[in-house]
């Protein structure tokens, strides 16, 4: 009876591990969307001279193509979806295990996020393949324990995946790609797609900087300036109901470009841009553009960037 329950223990522990191996393989080898693009961030050697680095409105607004196109850079979209300046640090040093430091950073400020805590790992689920990369596991562990569970325990783990794991994981093994597989290019996420619903409502709030908020936007800042990297800052443009949404969003504009100025960064903010924000075609909702939007925004941070490197 023993010799029975310690076989089958090991057959579900065998068969535990061996899904968990098979969907974290798949995933790492979709050749197109999101997993080939957490490939190249947290696994594969690359050269870039430049990085888009923060959160979704970076992955979404920052053409990398026309970029460089524009500019004559070699850049990769390195935004990922809910990063805080935190997650944000973390992603670019994990991306540096394997690949070289860029000469040049643009680094998206969320004003309207800057007040949060940064304790979050937005799509957490995405980032069980690559915890191979060193830092990535140890900085994701002290934001998340359950980490540790999520490496090593793959009946702690599975769970989270879910099915939205297994569709891509299957595309892997089969060499096929998804319904938004070919969005991203270089990183950068060509947001396209309109739905029905309405996604413009507005709560009103006071925001400000977090102190978590400014304490690795600080890390960032003293890790390029120490890497000899020239780093950008960036707002890019929110739908005209966010100017109304937070009703302090100039005061903390002004902190960011206090905090700019003071270390000699040089700040481009289109959060406001009259051009864009009363525009509705452009945004998918109040923070997000679509591509007809991020696209002539991308010109615009080019032809600035262009005038910063003279």
């Amino acid at each position: 009876m023993i010799k029975k329950i310690l076989l089958y223990a090991l057959l579900a522990v065998t068969l535990g591990y061996g899904l968990q191996w098979l969907i974290a393989e798949g995933l790492r080898k979709n050749k197109k969307g999101v997993y080939e693009k957490y490939n190249r961030l947290f696994l594969e050697k690359n050269a870039y001279n430049a990085l888009i680095l923060g959160s979704s409105r970076a992955e979404m607004h920052v053409d990398v193509s026309l970029l460089d196109s524009l500019t004559g850079l070699n850049t990769f979209n390195a935004g990922v979806s809910g990063a805080t300046t935190r997650m944000a640090y973390t992603v670019l040093k994990s991306y540096l295990v394997s690949s070289e430091m860029p000469k040049v950073i643009f680094f998206e400020c969320d004003f309207h996020i800057s007040h949060l805590k940064t304790d979050t790992i937005f799509n957490f689920s995405r980032y069980f393949p690559y915890l191979s990369n060193p830092v990535l596991y140890d900085g994701f562990k002290k934001i998340d324990p359950r980490f540790c569970q999520f490496k090593y325990n793959p009946f702690y783990s599975l769970p989270y995946s879910g099915i939205n794991a297994i569709s891509p994981a299957l595309h892997g093994w089969l060499g096929k790609s998804g319904n938004y597989d070919d969005f991203y290019k270089n990183g950068f996420f060509k947001n396209t797609v309109i739905d029905t619903y309405d996604h413009f409502n507005t709560k009103t709030y006071y925001g400000y900087i977090n102190k978590e908020t400014q304490q690795y936007l600080d890390s960032i800042m003293l890790f390029c300036k120490t890497n000899a990297c020239k780093l950008i800052f960036t707002m890019s443009p929110a739908y005209k109901n966010a100017q109304k949404e937070v009703l302090n969003k100039d005061r903390i504009i002004e902190h960011y470009k206090n905090i700019a100025f003071i270390n000699h960064i040089p700040i481009l903010d289109y959060s406001g841009d009259t051009a864009i924000i009363g525009h509705k075609e452009y945004f998918e909702d109040n923070y997000h553009m679509l591509y007809r939007g991020a696209r002539i925004y991308t010109q615009k941070i080019a032809s600035d960037f262009n005038n910063i490197a003279r």
